[in-house]
């Protein structure tokens, strides 16, 4: 025999639900008119909340400002259809001050006299020996003006002009006189220096007519 007790299914009572639905309302229309004192209190109590949103909403703004990268903006300028003005000319005259005339410095000039020129070598009735005999002049240069010259022996043809040393070579043994011609280059003016000089040598005798022909016999 079965003896559990059968399910019952429980269902909800309408009548209990209509009657709390009832009280509430009749609670709701029996609030005194003070209930808007409660909805003040209930706005400042919301306030904090409002105030926390829109901080945090600034905030979050922010940290995408500094976060997001920095945007160049570059502007190009618009090119104007009108060219731009060209700058007047003005003609400026310009008056030429008055130069002071040049004046030309005269430089260092030389002396046009001759040069106390002295043959130094070989001395006056000096021997010398060998080949070539060569002469020492002293005296030329310093601020006098160029001078040349020219030489004979014996009285022979003269040199041409020179500047340079002078050398004679082929000299026989024998007395000699040098005779040398010193000229300026600037004036033309000429003096002449004489040397007495023998040059070492055994000198063949010249024959006589007698000896000739004593020789001959």
């Amino acid at each position: 025999m079965d003896t559990s007790i059968p399910s019952q299914t429980v269902r909800p009572d309408k009548t209990n639900t209509q009657s709390v639905l009832n009280r509430m309302k009749s609670w709701y229309r029996g609030l005194p008119d003070k209930k808007r004192y409660l909805e003040f209190i209930t706005a400042l109590l919301t306030i904090p909340v409002l105030l926390t949103v829109l901080l945090s909403n600034v905030n979050n703004l922010q940290n995408q400002k500094r976060s997001a990268p920095a945007t160049v903006i570059t502007v190009q300028p618009t090119p104007s259809a009108y060219p731009s003005p060209t700058p007047e000319t003005t003609a400026l005259s310009v008056t030429p001050s008055a130069t002071p005339p040049i004046t030309a410095t005269p430089g260092p000039q030389c002396n046009a006299n001759i040069p106390p020129i002295t043959i130094a070598s070989p001395q006056e009735n000096d021997i010398v020996s060998g080949d070539p005999v060569c002469l020492e002049i002293t005296g030329q240069g310093g601020k006098y003006c160029s001078v040349v010259w020219s030489y004979r022996i014996n009285g022979g043809a003269w040199s041409n002009y020179t500047s340079d040393g002078v050398c004679m070579y082929g000299l026989a043994p024998g007395n000699k006189t040098l005779d040398l011609r010193v000229q300026s280059v600037v004036t033309g003016d000429q003096t002449t220096l004489t040397r007495h000089f023998t040059v070492d040598g055994v000198l063949s005798p010249t024959p006589t007519p007698a000896t000739a022909s004593a020789t001959t016999h």
